[in-house]
């Protein structure tokens, strides 16, 4: 006999194989054809009886949207969320700022898997409890830390009350997780892989496993009375490993106790390093130790892996006749492998040189179509001193469908503060400091490194 647990999953898959079909007849403007309309009742009716499998509940009524939508909220009451307004069906496409709905994934439960768009808070799917009458966006880092450095909780007194008494760390007080969500956010703002599209997805656990297409599925004209030929679509697994991701930052007492502006200092100094790391690991972690695997090292140049533009065994200089022509070779190679090219992410010094190229009477270079549609970003992620043979000043681009890119995530960011920590190089104690240490558990991954590549050798 089938347990809950197994019963729940089998009903969470049914209603996300609805939702698909409903979403998509949305998605075009359309009303669901027949063929989507028996599937879909098929799903909910599948979805219903399991539901009173499982607890005793009926049925719901009423118009399709209705029946999925209930059908949703009851699936996040049973899990402890809230539903965002996106995965109410009925809410129309014109009203999610013409965005496109965050992508979804199966785990290998079973159960659905929301990933968020860069300007969704990852608050949306933390569950962390307050006392009663706080509010999550009434609390405030800087107040807390001043409360701890001084001993005076008067101006605190809210957050105080989320310590609930049992923060004390090995000297240190753990700071409630709404606060450290904050942090979270920002980070996951200035991070350029995800301006660039990449997804981030929750993790509320340290390893999450999710489908993904490694194949496309074949497709051609079948000549009556004969056996079609076609391929069939593959699919494999992704990964996330949640690998942990630390920073440590000091301020001196006196600016704690003086600081008007504390709370803005201290969040946007945490959220500033861990998103740098986070865009050097996405983009050239070589997967060592406990460090991601990035775009980069993701079997470059090898079939399934990323494809590479190698400017040859010393580099080469982008020039007006040349550097736009990779830039195309790039997007080809993905349009090849029937991706999407929507970004390209390169040095300060790459940015540079493109944008002061002249003509002949010395006018701005007008830029081909091809180019003008790519998303450019920048970031000094991107060395400019790489060894390319005989040069050591070489750079590289990257260009892809960065939709094609996983951050998972793990929902908490833990923040310690002391004022007695010390180390080999010095003392909070000692130097009359508060220390801070945040960290965090991430991993990235490509659902299809085809769909990217690497310009590799550009040099000034």
């Amino acid at each position: 006999m089938a347990t809950r647990l197994e019963l729940q999953q089998k009903r969470n898959a049914l209603v996300a194989q609805g939702r698909a079909i409903h979403d998509l007849a949305a998605k075009d403007k359309r009303e669901m054809t027949a063929s989507e309309i028996l599937d879909f009742d098929k799903y909910m009716d599948q979805s219903d009886a399991l539901r009173k499998e499982i607890d005793g509940g009926g049925g719901t009524g009423g118009s399709r949207s209705n029946r999925l939508a209930e059908a949703t909220k009851d699936l996040a009451k049973s899990q402890g969320r809230q539903v965002p307004p996106e995965q109410i069906p009925g809410v129309p496409l014109e009203a999610r700022d013409g965005r496109e709905p965050a992508p979804r994934f199966i785990d290998q439960n079973g159960n659905e898997v929301r990933g968020l768009r860069v300007d969704e808070s990852i608050k949306e799917v933390m569950h962390d409890e307050l006392p009663d009458g706080i509010r999550a966006d009434e609390l405030s880092l800087g107040r807390l830390v001043k409360a701890k450095v001084t001993g005076n909780w008067r101006e605190a007194q809210a957050e105080l009350r989320a310590l609930g008494g049992s923060s004390d760390v090995l000297g240190g007080t753990l700071v409630p997780f709404p606060l450290a969500g904050d942090v979270i956010d920002l980070a996951r703002n200035q991070t350029v892989v995800l301006q660039a599209g990449a997804t981030t997805v929750p993790m509320t656990s340290s390893t999450l496993a999710i489908a993904k297409l490694t194949a496309d599925p074949g497709i051609g004209w079948k000549v009556e009375n004969q056996p079609a030929n076609f391929s069939d679509a593959t699919f494999g697994l992704v990964r996330l490993s949640a690998r942990t991701l630390m920073a440590l930052c000091s301020a001196s007492v006196e600016l704690v106790e003086d600081a008007s502006n504390l709370d803005t200092v201290l969040k946007n100094a945490l959220a500033k390093v861990l998103a740098l790391e986070l865009d050097r690991a996405a983009l050239r972690g070589d997967g060592s130790a406990a460090a991601p695997l990035g775009v980069k090292n993701v079997q470059l140049g090898l079939p399934g892996g990323v494809q590479l533009i190698d400017l040859g065994t010393n580099g080469a200089q982008f020039t007006t006749t040349t550097t736009f022509t990779q830039f195309s070779q790039a997007m080809q190679l993905i349009l090849t492998k029937n991706g999407i090219p929507r970004t390209a992410i390169y040095a300060p010094r790459t940015w540079g040189t493109i944008d002061k190229f002249q003509n002949t009477v010395q006018d701005a270079l007008e830029q081909p179509d091809s180019f003008k549609s790519l998303q450019k970003l920048v970031t000094n992620q991107i060395p400019i001193t790489n060894t390319k043979g005989s040069s050591n000043v070489s750079s590289e681009a990257y260009v892809g469908d960065f939709n094609q890119m996983l951050l998972g995530m793990r929902t908490e960011l833990n923040i310690e503060v002391t004022r007695v920590g010390g180390d080999s190089s010095g003392s909070a104690f000692r130097n009359m400091s508060v220390w801070l240490r945040a960290y965090l558990r991430a991993d990235v991954v490509l659902a299809r490194p085809e769909h990217f590549v690497v310009i590799d050798g550009i040099i000034p």
